[in-house]
């Protein structure tokens, strides 16, 4: 049996040591990345990687007992065009790392990535977005302590749903095939108020077992929206337009 997979929390950090504390303490990390400007490596940074290295409860709470190991990539300019390709190519080392202590520990499947867009400085937020999606990790923000937050860390669903998606695409060639039915699905939608699985069927010419198994897929993947169970509703969600619009398949 396969051990649970391992949490890897990539974290951006200038100056708020309670940004990674909320951060470690919401997704529980074995293996933490921070990522920073090399101007600000001497100061927060520091700090957080002597904390990290010996991790205690009173710093990171119940969860420092998951923390394995953590080390620090430092970006040489945050304010360049070579910014977001620095930022890419500090995410393949990480992932690389992470995955081979992955795999040395015994356990069996990749890890789970995090990556934060908060406390970056310069072009590191968009950079690490852009990064993220590309090597298909989860993505995050976390805000400032205050009274009026019910929650300080806010996964980015819109990014993570589009990461999984382009995930789910690639894991299989036949998974490609799903989207000219969600193509065909957004074209019926500019002319008919109402679209049934028939009209689809009519409208991409193949078998009515194909196009289930489609509306399924899609269904699955939060591409389409279904109602009622004998002659069903299909409408597209702001998710399939997004992938369709982004050339996700392509």
């Amino acid at each position: 049996m396969n051990k649970p997979r391992k949490r890897v929390l990539i974290h951006c950090i200038r100056d708020s040591m309670t940004n990674l504390v909320d951060s470690v303490e919401e997704f529980g990390p074995h293996y933490v990345y921070l990522i920073c400007a090399k101007y600000h490596a001497e100061g927060k940074p520091n700090y957080a990687m002597m904390e990290l290295k010996r991790p205690n409860k009173r710093t990171f709470g119940n969860q420092a007992k998951d923390i394995e190991y953590a080390s620090i990539h430092t970006i040489e300019d945050v304010w360049s065009q070579n910014t977001m390709m620095s930022v890419f190519e500090a995410f393949s080392e990480i992932k690389a790392d992470a995955t081979e202590r992955a795999k040395a520990s015994g356990t069996g499947d990749d890890p789970i990535f995090y990556a934060g867009l908060s406390d970056a400085a310069g072009l590191l937020s968009p950079s690490v977005a852009f990064a993220a999606v590309l090597h298909n990790m989860k993505t995050y923000f976390t805000r400032g302590r205050r009274t009026y937050y019910d929650e300080f860390v806010l996964e980015i669903e819109n990014l993570n749903n589009i990461t999984a998606v382009k995930s789910w695409i690639q894991a299989n060639k036949h998974h490609k095939e799903n989207l000219k039915y969600l193509e065909a699905l957004i074209d019926l939608e500019k002319t008919h108020p109402e679209i049934t699985s028939k009209l689809l069927t009519e409208r991409v010419d193949t078998g009515q077992r194909a196009v289930d198994k489609a509306i399924n897929a899609l269904l699955d993947q939060g591409l389409i929206s279904v109602e009622g169970k004998r002659d069903r509703k299909l409408k597209t969600t702001n998710l399939g337009r997004l992938c369709i619009r982004m050339n996700l398949g392509v």
